[in-house]
């Protein structure tokens, strides 16, 4: 058997497995962290959708439309993101009425970052009529 030849092969085949597996290593960690950001975007996203309907609305159901996003929000949003939910979610039990544009406007900030769109200051118009409990 000739060791001079066998030697450099079984180096070049552990090196070979080694990178292969170090390989997996990264692609199972980026595919990992790709699915979080993934699942985090659609569910702040829905969350957005669900406030921006409630918002400025006369009848007093569309609070029924802030308790799963703000649970969302907890959940899924950024430090910042949950204080306010917080502190609509306080004001809503002592009050019945709150501000959702804040909240909103953050969310849609680290939304568009996210998503890497442009970086928008204009600020949210709700389009409905008349003076709701949540505006």
């Amino acid at each position: 058997m000739n060791f001079q030849l066998l030697i450099p092969l079984l180096i070049t085949a552990i090196v070979t497995m080694a990178g292969w597996y170090i390989v997996h290593l990264f692609a199972t960690k980026r595919d990992r962290k790709n699915k979080q950001k993934e699942l985090r975007i659609n569910y702040l996203i829905e969350a957005w959708r669900k406030l921006e309907y409630a918002s400025n609305r006369k009848d007093v159901n569309a609070v029924e439309y802030v308790e799963k996003p703000i649970a969302d929000i907890q959940l899924f949003g950024t430090k910042k993101q949950i204080e306010l939910a917080i502190k609509i979610a306080n004001e809503l039990a002592e009050t019945r009425g709150t501000n959702l544009i804040e909240l909103l406007t953050e969310l849609r900030q680290d939304l568009r970052r996210e998503l890497n769109l442009e970086k928008i200051d204009t600020p949210i118009k709700v389009f409905r009529d008349g003076l709701p409990p949540l505006s």
